[in-house]
């Protein structure tokens, strides 16, 4: 008897670990890119190959059911960067969409370091291509002036940096919701906790605050969505005394499946007020299209293109990586490429990618500053892969 009690005990000690991890799941997922780059800036930079990582991540995802259809989750989802290039990692432990919170007939409701409503319809937009890297991506520094991933609202007192002016975002100290699906509808806000605030003068009266907003109707193969974001007190153009503004952006982007293509467009309108006591703005418009062409099996074919228009309104500061207001301030940038799917999980492609400016711009690829109206080109490998 008492040999079959411990058999029983052995058996339940066991098989405990064993239900607790059915609702643990861990995953991630590799790009490595290798490339030549040319910065178009010979006083400052010269040509070269790079071999670097992007966006890598491990992830950590855990589940409890609570009962009435609700569920607890969490995630924790951490950049790998350091797998390539070694040293510390440049985001850290949780630092990429990483959250709590709950879900269930009503939706999800979390508290996070998540991806802003505005930069899930821009993903949506964008698919295969980054935003932002030097080998396949560029377009979000037209659409929505750039990158600023896991940041806080900024201090608009302090120095600048990508948060002030960014609307392609992940936001830290945020407070989401996802709702269900209402027959292909569905909608996504967010707000920023104003953390900030024990860092600022009461007198100022400056809050900085995040507030964005999209809705998404998916039905078959097409979609569409819209996405509005507004920043409260970020001082966009990092200027002294700053008095304080609302700058906002309105997304907007559809998407169609056919046969072996996927096609996909997005617009974005970014307006800024500078707030150095003048009244002065300013105002960017871009648009994209993305297209991916699966030829046969393996093979497919990807594009990109973007363009922005002439920089509008009366500011005499640059906004991020926008110039100030005048003629010839647009820029154009394109990508191409080859991809070849190894397996379900790992792909090689080789690509080519390009940024070109007006002759009054300035926008990079993201590795150096370039030449006034310069263009700057990169050409290689990149190799994915989703574990």
């Amino acid at each position: 008897m008492n040999k079959k009690v411990m058999a029983l005990a052995v058996a339940g000690a066991l098989a405990a670990p064993a239900a607790a991890l059915a609702q643990v799941q861990i995953g991630g997922s590799l790009t490595i890119l290798w490339y030549s780059h040319d910065p178009d800036n010979e006083s400052q930079a010269s040509s070269g190959d790079i071999l670097e990582p992007s966006e890598p991540e491990l992830y950590i995802r855990a589940s409890e059911k609570l009962g009435g259809g609700m569920t607890a989750w969490f995630q924790c989802a951490s950049s790998l960067d350091g797998f390539i290039g070694g040293g510390n990692d440049a985001e850290g432990f949780c630092a990429r969409n990483s959250g709590f919170g709950f879900r269930g007939s009503f939706g999800n409701v979390f508290l996070a370091n998540w991806d802003t409503p505005s930069k899930l319809v821009q993903n949506r937009i964008r698919g295969w291509f980054s935003g932002t890297n030097a080998l396949v991506g560029g377009s979000m520094r037209l659409i929505a002036n750039s990158s600023s991933s896991g940041l806080p609202n900024p201090v608009p007192t302090a120095a600048t940096s990508a948060s002030n002016s960014s609307f392609y975002r992940r936001q830290a100290n945020s407070v989401n919701y996802h709702s269900p699906n209402w027959g292909g509808f569905s909608v996504a806000a967010a707000f920023s906790a104003n953390n900030e605030s024990t860092a600022i003068a009461d007198a100022t009266g400056l809050t900085p605050r995040l507030l964005g907003i999209n809705g998404v109707y998916a039905s078959g193969p097409f979609w569409v969505g819209l996405a509005y974001e507004k920043h409260d007190d970020y001082n966009p153009g990092a200027v002294a005394g700053y008095t304080g503004g609302s700058d906002d952006n309105l997304t907007v982007g559809a998407g169609f499946r056919f046969g072996g293509f996927n096609i996909r467009a997005g617009f974005g309108d970014n307006n800024y007020e500078i707030g150095n006591g003048t009244g002065q703005e300013l105002e960017a418009t871009a648009i994209g299209i993305f297209a991916d062409w699966n030829i046969q099996g393996p093979h497919t074919i990807r594009a990109g293109f973007a363009t922005l228009d002439d920089i509008e309104g009366n500011s005499t500061v640059p906004v991020g990586g926008y110039r100030p207001t005048g003629p010839a301030t647009g820029a154009d940038w394109m990508s191409v490429a080859y991809s070849y799917a190894v397996s379900k999980r790992t792909e090689v492609s080789v690509a080519y990618n390009q940024m070109d400016n007006d002759t009054n711009s300035t926008l990079t690829l993201g590795k150096e500053a370039v030449t006034t109206g310069g263009k700057q080109t990169s050409v290689g490998v990149v190799l994915k892969h989703r574990f």
